[in-house]
């Protein structure tokens, strides 16, 4: 009677484990997706993650086989009437017992804190709060599903040991899902550990932005233009949520005068409460000596100075008097240029890539062509130079894991050839920033500068050089080797190349920085400025 009672405790125990190995099995096949989802969309997010992509495999087989493994074994454990897959079975000692069972439902606790963390960051970064209600549910389950069941798997061991003084078992396949955890947290915590990365020697650097000088918010998005008497703006994002696309974004700049080895504290240009202002992008008007700052909220707006930076106008509503009301999109991120012929250029997205251009000295601002009017391409953020034959040539964030996209232009922007893949480019799903150094008319080569992180994942940031208008790039120097993103590119009188860009060390979101370098370290001595005579 007794084995009887015995076993049909272990059959109802097994089924209950049956039904709970299903929602394992549920749960890890959802975690599977959104992981694969995120690797599409955003594998190239975090430096750190990319370099060591090996542990997530290798976690999910941990994670799926323990899953698979604990509900054949409550399987059998029904058919059988004994219980199988504990491996806290293999253990006679009453004390390690014990602390077998009290360490595994302690961790499990901080692994469910731990996934709750793990899902608001995600949420934050994939921009959560404009999701459809029924993505965010789907999203949410296997991190508060799972979640749930390591809780509940615990306090129910704490409550029959310490309240019940039963003998008591966690959960069947919990302690396999949290040798999982382990794995995969003890993996990154060891790399994190070891993690260093390297500024190449030479490379002068300076923090501009840093998260918390304003009370409770991080910087993205940098934006720089240099004015005369190597006077510099910088300009970028002020967000509530660093990670958030969304939400409370400010406008904000610092300005230095003396080449950028002081700085002044940080101004906010344009505030829109808990609405997002975002997309800066100056530009500097050499014969009127006027600064022009473009954002976006929602439609785009300029403001600008005739004071270097000191004072400026109030925001003018351009997508108004444009006629562009329902477009959509903005003006860059990154650096508007004025053409030899004097009009000012802003690259932009206006229902596809294009720019917005002036010929009165920003009096009057006209929409230029969408670069691929019969096949418009997937791209977004485009930046624009000169060639030294008059043509503007535009280039544009893609997809990650391709290439840049660039297009030719021979009427300042009206129209365009047709586009192509530049293959010395490659393309990490960022803004990047291409900025003229050198033309023939003042020194003896033809230089244009371009920098971005240098693989398909946001790190190992670098500034490449043509020599031959951005057809090849044959010069290419890594100036730091850890997380890096968004840049802009300016040159002070001296002909020190300036590059401001997102930046840090286990995420590009710790700061925005400011690096200095010059020609010499830029080609390790195989070139030089020589001025025309």
């Amino acid at each position: 009677m007794k084995n009887q009672n015995n076993k049909d405790l272990i059959s109802k125990s097994s089924k209950w484990s049956i039904l709970l190995g299903i929602l394992q099995i549920f749960f890890t096949i959802l975690f599977g997706l959104i992981v694969l989802i995120l690797i599409e969309f955003f594998g190239g997010e975090f430096l750190i993650v990319t370099e060591a992509m090996w542990i997530l495999p290798t976690f999910a087989v941990l994670f799926i086989g323990g899953a698979v493994y604990s509900t054949i074994m409550a399987i059998i454990s029904v058919k059988t009437g004994k219980l199988r897959g504990f491996l806290i079975e293999k253990i006679s000692n009453k004390t390690i017992r014990f602390a077998w069972l009290l360490f595994w439902s302690i961790w499990n606790i901080i692994v469910a804190i731990l996934l709750i963390l793990i899902f608001r960051l995600l949420y934050a970064g994939v921009g959560g709060g404009g999701l459809p209600d029924v993505f965010i549910v789907i999203f949410s389950t296997p991190f508060f599903g799972y979640g749930g069941l390591l809780i509940f798997g615990s306090l129910k061991f704490y409550i029959e040991k310490f309240r019940f003084k039963k003998e008591t078992r966690l959960i069947r396949g919990l302690t396999a899902g949290g040798i999982a955890f382990l794995f995969v947290f003890g993996s990154f915590g060891v790399i994190i550990a070891f993690w260093n990365p390297q500024w190449t020697e030479g490379v002068e650097h300076q923090e501009i932005f840093v998260p918390g000088e304003q009370e409770g918010r991080g910087y993205r998005i940098p934006a720089m233009v240099v004015l005369p008497g190597d006077i510099i703006l910088a300009f970028c994002e002020s967000r509530i949520d660093a990670m958030s696309d969304i939400g409370d974004i400010d406008i904000v700049m610092k300005r230095s005068v003396d080449g950028g080895k002081t700085w002044g504290p940080i101004r906010v240009m344009k505030d829109s409460g808990e609405f997002s202002v975002w997309a800066p992008c100056p530009l500097y008007d050499k014969d009127t000596q006027m600064v022009w700052l473009f954002f976006s909220d929602q439609t785009m707006y300029i403001m600008n100075s005739s004071d270097f930076g000191a004072t400026w106008s109030e925001p003018r509503n351009l997508t108004q008097e444009m006629g562009l009301m329902g477009k959509g999109g903005g003006a860059g991120p990154g650096n508007g240029i004025q053409m030899s012929n004097s009009r000012l250029v802003i690259p932009a997205y206006l229902g596809g890539a294009c720019v917005i251009y002036s010929d009165d000295h920003g009096i009057t601002w006209k929409k230029g062509g969408n670069i691929g009017e019969d096949e418009e391409p997937q791209v977004e953020e485009p930046q624009v130079f000169e060639s030294v034959n008059g043509s503007l040539c535009i280039i544009c964030r893609v997809g990650r894991g391709g290439y840049k996209l660039m297009a030719w232009s021979h009427d300042g922007g009206e129209t365009w050839d047709p586009y192509y893949y530049n293959e010395d480019l490659t393309e990490a799903g960022t803004q990047a920033s291409i900025h003229r150094f050198t033309k023939n008319s003042t020194h003896m080569r033809n230089r244009v500068l371009f920098s971005n992180p240098a693989c398909f994942s946001r790190g190992h940031f670098t500034i490449r050089m043509s020599y031959d208008e951005g057809k090849t790039w044959n010069v290419s120097k890594m100036v730091y080797e850890g997380p890096s993103a968004y840049s802009s590119i300016a040159i002070l009188s001296d002909y020190t190349i300036c590059v401001l860009f997102e930046t840090g060390k286990y995420d590009y979101r710790q700061s925005i920085t400011m690096i200095k370098v010059d020609l010499n370290l830029l080609t390790d001595g195989q070139d030089q400025l020589v001025p025309k005579t």
